[in-house]
């Protein structure tokens, strides 16, 4: 996953990423999978779209979404380090709220 968040700003903005979880949990180690979806996909929950498509896997947030809440991580000024970077992002997936 640690790969997919530093590139994400090389990535096309209507990917979607879903990503394994380890004890439940996303980590930076996560194996991360892109999907441009069908519209068909679209209409899917995630979750069964994961069932079908990558078993294992859990939605974690499409690219556009992600590469937004890097700007905002950007305006914040808060972040020093890529491994910073990745922290902060893996927190607000999992929280759905900024790492304070």
């Amino acid at each position: 996953m640690r790969d997919v968040i530093i590139n994400s700003s090389s990535l096309n903005d209507d990917l979607v990423i879903y990503a394994k979880r380890v004890n439940g949990q996303f980590l930076p180690t996560s194996e991360a999978v892109l999907f441009a979806l069908s519209d068909d996909e679209e209409a899917m929950k995630p979750d069964e779209f994961a069932s079908r498509n990558c078993p294992g896997f859990s939605y974690c947030i499409e690219m556009f979404l992600l590469n937004e809440l890097l700007e905002d991580l950007e305006a914040r000024g808060e972040n020093t380090t890529t491994d910073e970077v990745v922290e902060r992002v893996i927190y607000y997936l999992e929280n759905d709220a900024y790492l304070e």
